[in-house]
């Protein structure tokens, strides 16, 4: 038995006591392991001058790594393996993970408006986790659960901006107070009829035919930077979608002008 100092045999002895405390009801000898270890601590010190330090002792230790180490990764909790793989395992999974911990935190915070906040560190971190692995030449694979939401919570937030946030600021304008008369002669003052009502909704739908038409044809020109911002759930982003657009657009517009105009 290697000689120690007191502080370095107690360090090796909680070091033990936490190894048979992650063993306990496991399937491993907590024996076995232990005499393991004490093995392979003393052929590491073999060549160090007694009394062995803390110091020394620490390195040895470190290189076996922290005590639960020995526990198979199938009988740890579902936390411990999530927080061995953030700290201790593959790149990819560490950032995979810590992408989804952020995400996670900017929805509970969002209320509160930090939320914001974390989400776009999500949404970066989620990036750099594609430009990784494509970089390796490899798939997300099943980090997919921890990375997509990411992106797809700020592209859905994204098109909510483009699509439909100039829609309700053109209604707000033509349906606010002293404008609803240039629609179609109702007073802004009429209760809320179905005639109104009508008007209102035509109105909403011309908006939104007419701004989807035109977003659209920018549509073309802003596929490519769209699509490599928001990779790879828009990998397939093209103009067939432009396409699409301007049909929905199209028919929705119609729809629009039939409830101003064509009904009377």
């Amino acid at each position: 038995m290697i000689e120690m100092t007191p502080e370095a045999q107690t360090r090796f002895e909680r070091y033990l006591t936490r190894m048979r405390s992650a063993l306990r009801g496991s399937a491993v000898e907590a024996a076995d392991v232990e005499q393991n270890v004490r093995e392979h601590v003393d052929v590491a010190l073999a060549s160090t001058a007694a009394p062995i330090g803390i110091d020394r002792l620490d390195e040895v230790l470190e290189q076996l790594g922290p005590p639960e180490r020995w526990l198979p990764e199938d009988e740890q909790p579902w936390w411990k393996r999530v927080a061995s793989r953030m700290s201790s395992g593959p790149e990819d999974w560490r950032l995979a993970y810590t992408t989804f911990g952020a995400f996670a935190l900017g929805l509970f915070l969002l209320p509160v408006g930090f939320g914001l906040v974390f989400l776009i560190c999500a949404f970066l971190l989620a990036r750099a986790e594609h430009e990784l692995l494509t970089a390796r030449g490899e798939s997300l694979g099943a980090r997919r659960w921890l990375v997509l939401p990411a992106i797809w919570t700020m592209l859905l937030g994204v098109a909510m901006l483009l699509l439909v946030a100039p829609v309700m600021a053109l209604a707000s304008i033509g349906l606010s107070d002293g404008n609803l008369q240039f629609v179609h002669g109702v007073p802004h003052t009429q209760p809320e009829t179905l005639e109104r009502v009508r008007i209102e909704t035509g109105y909403i739908a011309a908006c939104a035919g007419a701004w989807w038409l035109v977003f659209s044809i920018l549509l073309v020109f802003l596929a490519k930077p769209l699509r490599t911002m928001f990779l790879p759930v828009t990998e397939n982003l093209g103009r067939k979608h432009a396409l699409l657009l301007a049909l929905i657009g199209a028919m929705v517009g119609a729809i629009g002008a039939v409830l101003l105009f064509a009904i009377p």
